[in-house]
């Protein structure tokens, strides 16, 4: 490669990164990409696994990509919908949505089973339809119109869950009587804990097939305001969301962003035994280590879409 500025053969520093011996000017080697990856980036297709971790922060010893489809592709950028398993035990595969800046991982949304596929499948088609292409509103919040009676009963059920556990301490999960702490419930029997909120709010886990896919505002984001988010997964300790957000400075500039909370149970499950200690804050934080990756581009979500069809067909998560 020769340098741009003096026309000088250039020396290799690292793979891939040259440097100018007269100017010292560092460049980047632009990415490669044969025809038969590029055609590939741009229908949809699958790529093997061996491609994001040659060309990408991805390490075995951790995570095996198996195969993966790339969304989006830019000198700087990439963005891929991937099927991988773990390291140590290939069962268990999952769905890791992943951002890369400069060949650097920037986030990342990772999915477990159907039901949160099919939400999140579901959502991102709610969101295409309900924002326009500067992610302007034109969407509704809460529930609107006639219900089905499936939701109908699905609503029944929650409220009973709900009426049990206040007047009758009832466990959600095995429904024997749970015991009561000073801020939950838990079940000496099976292990589930239910958090009490506010005026005797249960927070407990609810079946992500359950969940009603409609827009609300009310989520645990910080520093940014939300148009509108979905939740995907709700349970007592992990809460995924999608969401449309904006900065109070800057409300003209909105972008969609995937959040991934958790909440901070080290003071009731601690050395094997669960106890509440004084002054313990049960809110909800970001899943450590992780950034919550973001989509600027709106036209970037029916790509999406089609991508985590294809991978849910794949992973036979289809759900009729």
């Amino acid at each position: 490669m020769k340098c741009p500025a003096c026309n000088i053969e250039m020396e290799s520093l690292v793979a891939g990164i040259f440097q100018c011996p007269q100017c010292k000017k560092i460049v980047k080697e632009k990415d490669k990409v044969s025809a038969e990856e590029k055609s590939k980036i741009e229908k949809g297709e699958f790529q093997d696994g061996d491609y994001f971790h040659k060309n990408l922060s991805l390490n075995k010893q951790y995570e095996v990509c198996e195969k993966g489809i790339t969304i989006n592709k830019t000198e700087n950028r990439l963005f891929a919908a991937l099927i991988c398993h773990s390291g140590y035990l290939k069962e268990e595969r999952y769905v890791r949505l992943s951002w890369w800046k400069n060949l650097q991982h920037a986030g990342m949304f990772k999915i477990y089973d159907k039901e949160v596929l099919n939400n999140t499948i579901r959502s991102l088609e709610k969101i295409d339809e309900s924002f326009d292409d500067i992610w302007g509103w034109k969407g509704t919040y809460g529930k609107q119109g006639s219900k089905s009676e499936e939701q109908l009963e699905k609503e029944k059920n929650l409220e009973i869950i709900k009426y049990r556990i206040i007047e009758n301490r009832t466990c959600p999960k095995c429904g024997k009587k749970m015991d009561k702490m000073k801020s939950h419930y838990e079940c000496q029997h099976c292990g589930e804990i239910v958090i009490l909120e506010g005026y005797n709010q249960p927070i407990f886990n609810i079946p992500s097939r359950d969940l009603d896919l409609n827009f609300h505002t009310n989520l645990p984001i910080n520093f940014y305001l939300p148009v509108g988010g979905i939740t995907v997964k709700w349970l007592m300790g992990e809460w995924k969301a999608l969401a449309v957000i904006y900065s109070k400075d800057n409300p003209n500039r909105k972008w969609l962003r995937f959040y991934w909370w958790v909440r901070d149970l080290s003071n009731i499950l601690k050395y094997g035994q669960r106890e509440m200690g004084e002054g313990t804050q049960m809110g909800w934080k970001t899943q450590k280590g992780l950034s919550s990756p973001n989509i600027y581009d709106r036209k970037l979500i029916k790509p999406l879409i089609n991508s985590l069809e294809k991978i849910s067909t794949e992973l036979n998560w289809n759900i009729s």
